[in-house]
């Protein structure tokens, strides 16, 4: 559920390639693949292909579209998203034989698939504090475009307000991130707008690699599941110029987050 962390893939960035560059696209695609129980009694699988678009009009902005192909096979509760997703409860209902995979008297596995919620996100780089710290405002919006009748998505806009701040001390690059995530309410259940804290560094390991892991916690966003918290990790490679490789697993530590999940991405630059 959890999609690749945007501080992670910032840090791997700029610990491979320094700041951005005026009048660059960015295109991404890459593969999520998590399963986990989330406190119900069968687990929740969910693969995850989104398609990213950036564009850097100038080394202080860079807006960014993200869609991805999900599909998801559960007990139903869990929807998925790009912005860390929902738990909206246990999803065991009465099996009556048809439809989905009855696997006891009292759960029934249903499989979904098709497209996910369309994010749009600006980031505002400010100038460096002392030369030494960087932070970067984020706002991201979820436009709806997801079937909220298979699970896909829970047909209401979302936002999220996002603040990271980082430094570079030789080849690490610290980092720390605070964000407040909006969430519309599903037709029967009230969603909480919840925080969510990442800290972690990335390391250098040469000119075109480097590895980085983070912590990462969000509340619980019903009063009927658990909060996330995730260990994460990553391995980014400089394939060309313009070609970057990246692959990455995490580890779930708490019933609302994914037993374990891991992917990769690759991506192009193009600077005009």
């Amino acid at each position: 559920m959890n999609q690749l962390s945007g501080a992670i893939a910032m840090v791997a960035s700029l610990s491979l390639s320094g700041a951005a560059v005026a009048d660059e696209w960015k295109y991404s695609l890459g593969t999520d693949i998590s399963s986990g129980k989330y406190g119900d009694t069968a687990e929740t699988e969910i693969v995850a292909t989104p398609f990213t678009v950036s564009y850097s009009p100038n080394a202080s902005w860079t807006f960014k579209a993200s869609m991805p192909w999900t599909s998801i096979e559960g007990p139903g509760g869990v929807i998925p998203g790009g912005d860390g997703g929902i738990v909206v409860g246990k999803g065991n209902r009465p099996g009556n034989g048809n439809g989905g995979n009855q696997i006891d008297d009292q759960t029934v596995l249903t499989e979904e698939s098709g497209l996910g919620d369309l994010w749009l996100t600006g980031t505002y780089s400010l100038q460096p504090i002392g030369e030494r710290y960087f932070v970067d405002l984020t706002a991201k919006y979820k436009l709806p475009v997801a079937d909220e009748t298979k699970g896909l998505g829970t047909g209401e806009a979302d936002y999220t307000l996002q603040a990271e701040m980082f430094t570079v001390i030789d080849n690490f690059t610290p980092f720390v991130t605070v964000a407040r995530k909006f969430k519309g309410d599903l037709p029967e259940t009230e969603l909480r707008d919840v925080w969510y804290t990442s800290v972690g560094s990335g390391y250098r390991l040469s000119e075109i690699s480097s590895v980085g892991a983070s912590l990462d916690h969000q509340q619980a966003a019903t009063a009927q599941s658990d909060p996330q918290t995730e260990i994460f990790g990553y391995y980014s490679h400089k394939l060309s110029p313009q070609w970057t490789g990246m692959v990455y697993g995490y580890l779930g530590l708490a019933d609302g987050s994914p037993d374990q999940g891991f992917g990769f991405q690759i991506s192009y630059r193009q600077v005009d």
